[in-house]
């Protein structure tokens, strides 16, 4: 798994820096999660490139799967990227109804993905 260990303003968060699809199931993010626990961090930085296009589809049901695999772990994650080839109504709908919570946002500007991340 390509991914750094860093740090920002005092606090420790895995990001990713992987320049393919990393997450196809459920069980390469418990491996995620296991890396951040070893780093003893729930903060995690990923790209809108990491994860595969069953993410992107709700009927597949993998973008549940991860989001249960964050709410069990206590998980703070923030998916960057330009989600240009979201065509999915209802997938835009999730990432909007996340964007509202304290656990999981989509945002296009990394800067602004990291402040919100550490705060």
């Amino acid at each position: 798994m390509d991914v750094q260990v860093l740090s920002y303003q005092g606090k420790v968060y895995v990001a990713s820096c992987s320049p393919c699809t990393i997450f196809m199931s459920s069980r390469d993010i418990i491996e995620l999660l296991a890396l951040g626990g070893e780093h003893e961090t729930n903060l995690f930085m990923l790209k809108e490139t990491d994860f595969d296009a069953a993410f992107y589809d709700l009927k597949s049901g993998l973008a549940g799967e991860i989001v249960q695999k964050f709410s069990n772990y206590l998980v703070r994650a923030v998916i960057v990227g330009s989600f240009q080839s979201v065509r999915s109504k209802r997938f835009r709908e999730f990432m909007a109804e996340s964007n509202k919570g304290n656990q999981l946002r989509f945002m296009q500007e990394k800067d602004a993905a990291l402040q919100w991340l550490i705060q």
